[in-house]
């Protein structure tokens, strides 16, 4: 089958790269255009359900991925007060011969994993780069670089996040992103040894912060913020206004590192802007990937495992097809289902956990019925 197309993917995030290597892997030539700095990349951390590292897996980026980050098996909910166990579930994984049920990893290393392997391959990667034009004709698309460089590929991937400028400059702005009414803080901490796994704290009024590990040594906490309006997070009020809003919980694995926020340690706050893309995901040759054709909100952990998912199928899909349509069109069948479902089951547990929720049992069940879903070969 045809593996030597010129792929020129327009955003150097976890899909646009993860496209990158699995596409370089089969022996197209790839130009990736991403328009931050390669030491720009931000964040706390990402988890990474099982189906996202069986994805990893095949694209021969599964075991740098685990000698930096953290595996994790089971799901905990615990009074925010007492730090009594309310229930604890284990994740509904398959077991298959080294590759954990999830994982979490800090941000800025899997970005630098993903941009190593990319260029070992021969992957070309321009950054401080946006695309100005694009235009396509039959047989592929000429885009314009606003450093003043023309490309042409047989295919563009447009992987350039929820705010997609390719998706915008192909079908128009009718498709814009929604306010789901909630919003997340996040701030990384050094790992309590007694949380091993994804971890809720709920106090008896519903208020509830969340827990991921990311590596042996490192962690991160995460409170869902429902409001009307994105609240409006200046750099300098960040760390009082979580500080604030985690003081409700009492027990040490929370109260113990507040005063590291204040010492340089990372907070973020992010609205939760949502879409999904009708399918086809694909007009002419250019195609969505990741954000910009499903932004989710992250209840199921799983707006880059969803990415990943998408670089792989559409990597196979290519490699299948000799006709590059028949391709796209496959890859949009393959994933708009799962996809759906998985962006309805995050809004679910928004819905719910925006409600305010003393046991997290119901958004729980939904979770684990999720990955059992998930666990379903993509």
């Amino acid at each position: 089958m045809a593996n030597d197309r010129r792929v020129l993917i327009v955003g150097g995030g976890i899909g646009g790269m993860v496209a990158a290597v699995a596409l370089r892997r089969q022996g197209n030539a790839v130009h990736v255009i991403e328009a931050a700095r390669r030491e720009d990349q931000l964040g706390t951390g990402i988890n990474l359900q099982h189906n996202a590292l069986v994805a990893l897996q095949e694209a021969g980026l599964l075991e740098q991925c685990k000698a930096e980050g953290f595996p994790w098996e089971t799901i905990t909910n615990r009074n925010g007060l007492t730090g009594e166990i309310i229930s604890r579930v284990d994740m509904p994984w398959p077991k298959r011969p080294g590759v954990p049920g999830a994982m979490g990893i800090m941000r800025t290393t899997f970005a630098e994993i993903l941009a190593q392997e990319a260029l070992s391959l021969g992957v070309e990667i321009t950054y401080q780069t946006k695309v100005a034009s694009l235009e396509q004709d039959g047989t592929g698309v000429t885009v314009e670089l606003t450093n003043g460089v023309r490309d042409r590929g047989d295919v563009v991937v447009s992987a350039d996040g929820a705010y997609s400028q390719i998706r915008r400059m192909v079908f128009g702005d009718e498709h814009k992103l929604e306010y789901a009414g909630q919003g997340v803080w996040r701030f990384t901490v050094p790992r309590p040894k007694t949380l091993d796994g994804f971890t809720m704290f709920r106090n008896p009024d519903g208020k509830s912060t969340g827990f991921l590990p990311l590596a042996p040594d490192l962690a991160y906490y995460f409170l869902l913020e429902s409001t009307a309006e994105p609240l409006r997070v200046s750099a300098d009020k960040a760390a009082d206004m979580l500080s604030e809003r985690l003081s409700v919980f009492e027990v040490p694995e929370v109260r113990d590192l507040l005063p590291l926020m204040y010492k340089g340690w990372h907070v973020s706050y992010r609205p939760f802007d949502v879409l999904l893309m009708p399918a086809p995901w694909h007009k002419g040759r250019v195609v969505l990937l990741g954000d910009a054709a499903h932004s989710l909100t992250p209840q199921l952990t799983s707006g880059g495992g969803m990415a990943i998912e998408d670089a792989v199928v559409l990597a196979q899909e290519l490699r299948d097809n000799d006709d590059v349509d028949d391709a796209l069109n496959a890859y949009s069948v393959r994933r708009q289902e799962r996809c759906g479902i998985v962006y309805r089951n995050s809004r679910r547990i928004c819905d719910i956990e925006k409600e305010g929720s003393k046991d997290g049992a119901e958004g729980t069940r939904i979770m684990v019925d999720s990955f059992k879903l998930l666990a379903q070969d993509y």
